[in-house]
């Protein structure tokens, strides 16, 4: 009996639970791919098994999902009454997860930049080379980047509250990164704007006037730009 044969053999529960343990959504595709019993487990067991892998893929998860839900939140849902409610709940979860994905290859894009920059000793504005490894500070960089994005997508009145409510050091790292995007994202005599191209072209444009609001907003918050608050 081949090994193929031997897990199509196996019942539903179990092979649920060897999707659960897969390590990423690529190994899962490609998984699906091979047989069409894969393939319908995880058409319709793909809310049961998508929590358990998606934790491995994206880092700050919490934030991550906050994010997802506020542009959900901004977009009007699309309806496909020729599907089945498993169906149209198998797209949302997917297109859910496409969103996770993109958003985590944006701040990835946008932090290495941040954190190449921070680790350039020519640069003046940067003062992270006396301090810690800044490469030690990436995961720490996406999630206040998500914080940040999420401020974007808010009202005013929800910004204002969100400001408000924040502590001095967490405004502090918002302040920094946000200072960095002014800084480079006009500049074309830089290098770092070549990032910063990849990412309008993936969608997410740093020019915008809520970019440019949520900027005054965070620097108006009070309190000053303090670098070394990421390292404490």
């Amino acid at each position: 009996m081949t090994t193929m044969s031997s897990l199509a053999s196996l019942p539903p529960e179990l092979l649920c639970r060897i999707f659960e343990l897969l390590p990423d959504f690529s190994t899962l595709n490609a998984l699906t791919l091979t047989s069409r019993l894969f393939r319908s487990i995880w058409l319709t067991h793909s809310h049961r098994i998508a929590p358990y892998i998606t934790p491995r893929v994206i880092s700050h998860l919490t934030e991550a999902e906050k994010l997802a839900t506020a542009q959900e939140n901004d977009e009007a849902r699309v309806q496909h009454p020729s599907l089945s409610q498993q169906q149209q709940r198998h797209l949302r979860l997917i297109s859910r997860l496409g969103r996770l994905l993109h958003n985590a290859h944006l701040a990835s894009l946008v932090c290495d930049s941040f954190a190449r920059a921070c680790a350039a000793k020519h640069d003046p504005w940067c003062r992270f080379t006396r301090l810690s490894p800044v490469d030690s500070r990436r995961p720490e960089l996406r999630r206040v980047f998500y914080r940040l994005w999420l401020l974007v997508l808010m009202s005013w009145p929800q910004r204002r509250n969100s400001l408000k409510n924040r502590a001095l050091h967490e405004l502090d790292k918002l302040r920094d990164l946000m200072q960095f995007i002014n800084r480079y994202r006009n500049d074309d005599d830089l290098e770092e704007p070549r990032t910063f191209r990849d990412v309008y072209d993936a969608g997410l444009d740093f020019r915008e006037d809520k970019w440019v609001e949520v900027c005054d907003e965070v620097f108006s918050s009070g309190g000053n730009l303090c670098v070394d608050m990421w390292f404490r």
